[in-house]
């Protein structure tokens, strides 16, 4: 699996246990990664790949995109 994968599936279980998304920082120590220049990185290639969405200029404004519907509604 993927880095960023493994940062999305993080980020998801963070929302639904806490019901707000984690900081940089918070995602950062999970992922024993030293900096949070390689969060914001991911973080920035999963709003490209349409799977989160940012609203600008708002801390901790993450939020999940759930595309489980898009694919019932291809069967």
């Amino acid at each position: 699996m993927a880095q960023k994968d493994l940062v999305l599936a993080f980020v998801k279980t963070f929302i639904d246990m806490k019901g707000y998304p984690p900081s940089y920082a918070t995602i950062a120590k999970a992922m024993n990664l030293k900096s949070k220049s390689n969060v914001h990185r991911m973080i920035h290639q999963l709003k490209q790949d349409g799977l989160i969405e940012l609203v600008p200029h708002r801390m901790r404004s993450m939020a999940v995109i759930d595309k489980s519907v898009d694919k019932v509604a291809r069967l």
